[in-house]
């Protein structure tokens, strides 16, 4: 699944479980959970992949400039952080959104649990 199309689902999955089935009906919450992670997954399969290039690339770029054009290492370490910034901030970016719908995953299980609960004991 390309990244669009996750962070679409992951959006739209996210915007169903605000509504007012979403948070009284365990069985939306249950599937929409479901769905949620199967995107959010997704995502991190991406965030992955950027993680690593990011890695290659500050290792190289640092290489280049520290051993290659012998510069200082603090002048590196800031035209390299310069370079990746893109990579970086699209990094922080997804990981700032994987962890808020892991939370919602975790949330709505609890959620879920209670709901149960409540039920078992109103019977």
């Amino acid at each position: 699944m390309d990244l669009e199309t996750a962070l679409k689902g992951m959006f739209a999955t996210e915007n169903s479980l605000r509504s007012k089935e979403g948070i009284l009906n365990p069985s939306f919450m249950s599937e929409g959970m479901m769905r949620l992670s199967q995107y959010v997954a997704a995502v991190e399969e991406h965030l992955a992949g950027y993680e690593k290039d990011f890695e290659i690339q500050n290792a190289a770029a640092l290489k280049d400039r520290l051993l290659d054009k012998k510069m200082k290492v603090t002048q590196a370490e800031r035209e390299v952080d310069i370079e990746l910034a893109e990579l970086k901030g699209q990094i922080k970016y997804l990981t700032r959104l994987v962890k808020s719908a892991w939370s919602q995953v975790s949330t709505i299980q609890s959620r879920v649990g209670h709901i149960i609960k409540e039920a078992q004991t109103q019977v």
